[in-house]
């Protein structure tokens, strides 16, 4: 891959596509769909005309382009991701691909960037205090991120099971029979997401769309753009796990009306999910683990198996408890009870952190 691929008109990237099951299986809820397609480009100002095939009104149709381009999002999904870095006309798929994963705050990244010294006595030029500051603190700090963001979705998919299975409500009755637009989006996205975290960590998925793009390379062509593919491969360990591994990065949706909702914003980064991690579920823990392995009999063949756990309900849970828990911010600025950012007196962010880890024990810690 060359530099600068991941942004290119050409290069392939994937989506888990999310849709009711139509009561065709007795167990699931959802049915779901890999596409693979083109990033496609679409400019700030203007949406740029991409060839599709057939008439663009049919569904069927709409599926078959090659370009995420073509995907337009909600208004909900572009307001959730306000603060995510996009790469063209908020609108549109395309313009978040890659998936960032967590994103920090744009002061608490500044806070590291100090006056760098330029020169010593013998003129030889130094590196920046920042990428110092960067290489220690960057990775531990966004490890314990991802851990938060993980814990705070687990909540968020048992608060919204709970809301749903409310006698007063019938939101499960609705959910399980694909009445899905008569559903608030907290509460869909949350039910879609448990689905997933049930099923996706070890099912391959109903149905494998575009499954040309996945034909091998020839080993030693040369980069070409137009063959680049950002995705997990068929023959990656992290193919049994697509689903979760699609949610965890943002990059899973689902259709109300014409336009696509982001199920999750991005917790792990595209590059994450194709190169370092595969993801299992465990049922029977409280805490999750991870351990080295060999993923794929391709680059890179060394990453990390994830195993997170989705342990049934406590009965004692509360619901306010995990809904508080899910919204809460990371900035103390924002008046929340759990900020994950520290800050001395005169509001200068610290080295430091503090929830994350969920403040009530039985929620489960995950880990990255």
């Amino acid at each position: 891959m060359l530099p600068g691929s991941v942004f290119h008109v050409d290069t392939y990237y994937q989506i888990l596509l999310v849709k009711p099951d139509g009561e065709d299986q007795p167990c699931q809820n959802i049915m779901t769909s890999i596409l693979a397609k083109k990033r496609g480009h679409v400019e700030e100002e203007h949406v740029e005309e991409l060839p599709q095939p057939g008439n663009q009104n049919d569904e069927h149709n709409h599926i078959e382009t090659q370009y995420f381009s073509s995907f337009q999002l909600d208004d909900k999904t572009v307001n959730n991701l306000e603060d995510y870095p996009k790469y063209g006309n908020p609108k549109y798929l395309s313009s978040y691909l890659p998936s960032p994963g967590v994103v920090f705050s744009n002061q608490f990244i500044n806070s590291f960037n100090e006056e760098p010294l330029t020169t010593q006595d013998n003129s030889t030029p130094q590196l920046s205090d920042y990428t110092t500051q960067l290489g220690n603190y960057y990775t531990p700090i966004r490890f314990l991120l991802h851990s938060r963001k993980l814990s705070q979705l687990i909540a968020k998919t048992w608060w919204a099971y709970l809301e749903a299975k409310k006698c007063d409500t019938l939101l499960w009755s609705k959910f399980i029979s694909g009445n899905w637009g008569d559903i608030p989006y907290k509460v869909l996205d949350g039910l879609i997401a448990r689905e997933i975290l049930l099923y996706g960590g070890a099912d391959s998925p109903d149905n494998i769309c575009d499954e040309q793009v996945y034909l091998p390379l020839k080993p030693y062509d040369e980069p070409d753009q137009e063959k680049t593919r950002f995705l997990i491969l068929p023959s990656s360990k992290a193919w049994q796990g697509i689903s979760l591994s699609l949610l965890l990065a943002g990059q899973a949706y689902y259709k109300r009306g014409s336009e696509y909702h982001q199920i999750n914003p991005s917790i792990l980064s595209t590059g994450e999910i194709t190169m370092q991690y595969t993801l299992e579920v465990d049922w029977n823990r409280f805490n999750g683990d991870v351990k080295e392995l060999i993923i794929s009999n391709e680059k890179p063949w060394v990453g990390y198996h994830v195993i997170m756990p989705y342990p049934p309900i406590p009965a004692d849970a509360e619901p306010g408890n995990m809904q508080r828990w899910a919204d809460a911010k990371e900035d103390p600025d924002e008046e929340d009870n759990f900020p994950f950012y520290k800050k001395d007196t005169n509001g200068n962010y610290l080295i430091d952190v503090d929830y994350f880890r969920p403040p009530y024990p039985y929620i489960p810690l995950t880990c990255t």
